[in-house]
């Protein structure tokens, strides 16, 4: 066994060269009980008691059986900087109840996670319910201070990697996923986890150009309906010419575009008269700026009838085009939003001589589809990393077993710090 440094890399909302982690996640970001239970802890001589938590779930997401674990390198970057600033100390002044000894206060300013031990299986790997996936040790107080932020660290992050899994294990190894979800995500930091995440699980790309940034994820993107409708007729095309790739001759698009659709009309039988002029002379003026990748989107006005018309009347490239008396074969470009909203509930359980804590939390869905337990319970050897906080600030990490031998490989992609050899 070989002893690893972790370091840490990316983090939301700031580059990456101004700050480790999102700027939201601290020591403030949990619930108000964990707090008062510190205190009471604190009254009670408790500070040295020492005390293991694991991190579970009970039910996997989506009727499935199994859930794809992420949200560690955030974790283990929450614990590294855990420390409760002046300006915490002073409004839990203001808010806790009155009668809060003054020392209290002085201990909460000295916390840090540096007596803290976590063991957790590798970040990207399959999970299962009533298995811990996290086991923390420590100090009975700071382990109990770091339960709530721990949980919303991983129920949402697993949620989406899980979702984005199952998309990838239907659409195959080849096919081309993209996630277009920021629009409708749980607000800013729900975007960037949701476009993270869905990439964690085996999406191979977001239209989230700050997770792009941020994450370096691949961002791509087709255009809106705004831009169809932009255009009413072929007449405000201001240019049709465009280079052929190979021989560097200006050609006529639109020329090839409208004998390509009248082709495909006497093919499908379908009338010329209802497609939309505007929205072909749309679709001519985005591949004549985007000759090299062009993907437009053909639901603007009504796919059923003019999908495959519209959408193979433009060649991707000028040279793809074929001879007068052959149509080309119609291609299909597959891609599906990977922001799918569901539920999941995470749990951890401290385990003491005298006492048990547990606690759940829930991460907000706009669908919450009802858990079932899964019916094969046998699980397999998983990876297991033991990190430990110190003093120091790093965290080292120790890999016991190969945990994803029975992960597809196109399900391994996880954000993991950079790790260096000792």
């Amino acid at each position: 066994m070989n002893d690893r440094e972790l370091g840490c890399a990316g983090g939301q909302f700031m580059d990456r060269g101004r700050m480790n982690q999102n700027g939201v996640v601290q020591p403030l970001l949990t619930d108000l009980y964990q707090i008062t239970m510190a205190y009471a802890y604190w009254k009670s001589d408790k500070t040295d008691d020492t005390a293991v938590f694991d991190l579970f779930f009970r039910n996997n997401p989506f009727h499935g059986e199994f859930t794809i674990f992420a949200g560690l390198e955030e974790c283990l970057k929450f614990l590294d900087s855990f420390h409760y600033s002046q300006s915490d100390i002073e409004y839990l002044k203001q808010t806790l109840p009155e009668g809060i000894e003054h020392e209290f206060f002085e201990y909460l300013g000295n916390l840090t996670a540096r007596d803290v031990t976590l063991y957790a299986i590798d970040e990207g790997t399959v999970a299962f319910p009533r298995v811990p996936i996290i086991k923390i040790e420590g100090p009975l107080i700071i382990v109990q201070l770091l339960e709530t932020t721990l949980l919303t660290l991983v129920n949402y992050a697993s949620l989406m990697a899980t979702n984005a899994a199952r998309y990838r294990m239907v659409a195959g190894k080849h096919v081309k996923l993209l996630e277009f979800g920021l629009r409708r995500a749980q607000g800013p930091d729900g975007g960037l986890s949701a476009s993270k995440y869905s990439y964690t699980g085996g999406f191979d790309g977001t239209s989230n150009v700050l997770a792009g940034k941020l994450f370096n994820i691949p961002v791509k993107g087709t255009h809106a309906h705004a831009y169809i409708t932009s255009f009413s007729s072929i007449g405000e095309l201001k240019t049709r010419l465009i280079k052929h790739k190979q021989t560097g001759i200006l050609e006529d698009l639109l020329e090839h575009a409208v004998r390509h659709r009248s082709l495909l009309s006497h093919l499908l039988d379908v009338s010329t008269e209802e497609s939309s002029e505007g929205e072909l002379a749309a679709m001519v003026s985005y591949a004549i700026a985007f000759p090299d990748g062009f993907m437009a989107l053909v639901d603007t006005y009504d796919v059923k009838s003019r999908e495959t018309e519209q959408a193979n009347t433009e060649p991707k490239l000028i040279n793809d085009i074929k001879s007068e008396n052959s149509p080309p074969k119609p291609k299909t470009s597959p891609s599906t939003n990977g922001h799918q909203n569901g539920q999941a509930v995470g749990h951890v359980n401290g385990h003491k001589t005298n006492g048990h804590q547990n606690g759940v939390a829930q991460n907000n869905g706009s669908r919450s589809p009802k858990d079932t337990d899964i019916q094969d319970t046998k699980i397999p050897s998983t990876t297991t990393t033991k990190t430990t906080a110190t003093a120091t600030g790093t965290l080292k990490t120790t890999t016991v077993s190969n945990g994803t031998a029975y992960l597809p490989k196109y399900v391994e992609k996880s954000f993991r710090s950079s790790r260096v050899g000792n």
